[in-house]
């Protein structure tokens, strides 16, 4: 009876060692998975975010003056930095070996880009007038310092999660933080906007002139 015992005791303890080996093998295959795509995912977001600051210095200026002209010789603002495509990610990232919460807010990055860009026509198509295009350019700023601000914060959480060190920035001699810049423009248009909002309806009693916000919710959590 008492080796029946033994022997039972050692079936069982063999088959949890077994499954606990074959759980943690798993884990760990899917931990290297998460990682490896997470250093691409990382990248990605870095080169996105530094052409959403392209786009966010570009005024339609050129050396102070405004870009365009035309044929008669007058002035006007016109875009100098092509926009960025939606981030576009390889077919092999193993996703769900991701936390799912980042998993999410990197899948849904791309969406929040093309209603950024429809947008930003809109402004374009039926609100902006020459010479200077206000309404654009100011959608056009911060709609991409939004984006890039998220693709960053993005980059950081995938960072922390799999300690990936920040070897994508170069050594300038000088001290570059884009996450602050663009969150300096995001709350340097949110400041604008709530200004002229006062302004116009104690003075004017009329909607502002600037651009309403786009609603895109932020990643920083």
């Amino acid at each position: 009876m008492i080796e029946a015992l033994i022997g039972l005791v050692g079936v069982v303890v063999g088959s949890f060692l077994t499954i606990s080996k074959d759980s943690y093998a798993a884990w760990r295959q899917r931990r290297m998975e998460g990682s490896y795509s997470a250093v691409r995912l990382v990248f990605i977001l870095h080169e996105y975010a530094d052409n959403c600051v392209d786009v966010v210095q570009d005024d339609g200026t050129s050396e102070g003056r405004p870009a365009g002209r035309t044929q008669s010789g007058e002035e006007y603002h016109q875009a100098q930095v092509q926009p960025p495509e939606p981030p576009a990610f390889p077919s092999d990232i193993a996703w769900r070996s991701l936390p799912n919460d980042l998993m999410h807010q990197v899948l849904g990055l791309p969406n929040k880009a093309r209603t950024t860009d429809r947008y930003i026509s809109g402004q374009s198509e039926y609100v902006a007038f020459p010479p200077d295009y206000a309404e654009f350019f100011d959608a056009r700023q911060e709609g991409y310092a939004k984006l890039g601000y998220d693709a960053l914060v993005l980059a950081e959480k995938l960072s922390e999660e799999y300690g990936i060190a920040d070897t994508h920035k170069a050594d300038l001699g000088f001290e570059w933080d884009a996450k602050a810049f663009l969150l300096e423009k995001i709350e340097e248009f949110s400041s604008r906007r709530k200004e002229q909002e006062a302004r116009s309806s104690v003075i004017f009693d009329v909607p502002p002139h600037f651009p309403p916000a786009l609603e895109n919710s932020s990643n920083d959590k």
